[in-house]
């Protein structure tokens, strides 16, 4: 008899892999080569994508009337984040002054600059005859390139950092999840997340060295690490 087994794929487990994979990848490269740029630029999309993916699962496990859901979706990523932590924790609220809302708030333009592309401003510096470069314009913070002609593994470094560090300032600072908790949010496959109906995302420990090597912390979230 042939067994069913029905499960809601949220793919937050593919957008962490390929985001740490194509980071460690562009890592290996010589900084000139395009393909280590082209890796780059992928992993900082993905790194971005985690974000809004954390969010709307955390709004999926506070499971809300269809219509109070269809609302609370529209909001921006902060409030949504937000608004879980208000609704589920009494007095617990997103400290907005906090050093990783500031990135996060340079983390969520650099992806409204990627999903709606315009012109990049673009000074460049130098000899015209003896050869000129471009200087890329810089978030405050992160010092991530704005325009994605200028990501590189430094770039994509800073972006996964103030990705997991705002993940983990919400999950463990101001939810007080540890990382089981987490990772039965983010890797659940039942229809409200949360239970014990999820799995936990594989990766060589030779990985793990790189990521704390460069400062990436994501120990908030529990992973099988072989």
């Amino acid at each position: 008899m042939t067994g069913f087994h029905l499960a809601y794929e949220r793919n937050f487990d593919t957008l962490l892999l390929d985001s740490i994979n194509f980071l460690l990848d562009a890592g290996e490269l010589h900084p000139s080569d395009d393909k280590g740029q082209a890796f780059s630029r992928a992993s900082i999309i993905y790194s971005l994508l985690l974000l809004e993916a954390a969010a709307n699962t955390c709004i999926e496990h506070l499971d809300l009337e269809r219509s109070v859901h269809s609302e609370i979706d529209r909001l921006p990523v902060l409030a949504k984040f937000d608004f879980y932590l208000r609704t589920r924790f009494s007095q617990r609220s997103i400290e907005r002054g906090a050093r990783q809302i500031e990135s996060l708030k340079e983390l969520r333009s650099l992806r409204d600059g990627m999903v709606h592309l315009k012109a990049h401003k673009v000074d460049w510096i130098g000899d015209p005859e003896a050869g000129m470069s471009a200087e890329a314009v810089r978030t405050k913070s992160l010092k991530v390139a704005t325009n994605p002609k200028f990501w590189d593994i430094a770039d994509a470094t800073s972006t996964a950092r103030g990705v997991h560090a705002f993940l983990s300032y919400f999950f463990r600072d101001k939810c007080r999840y540890g990382p089981k908790m987490v990772a039965s949010l983010l890797f659940s496959e039942s229809s409200v997340p949360g239970d014990d109906n999820h799995f936990y995302p594989c990766m060589s420990k030779e990985a793990r060295s790189k990521l704390r090597a460069r400062g990436i912390d994501v120990t908030y979230i529990k992973i099988a690490w072989a």
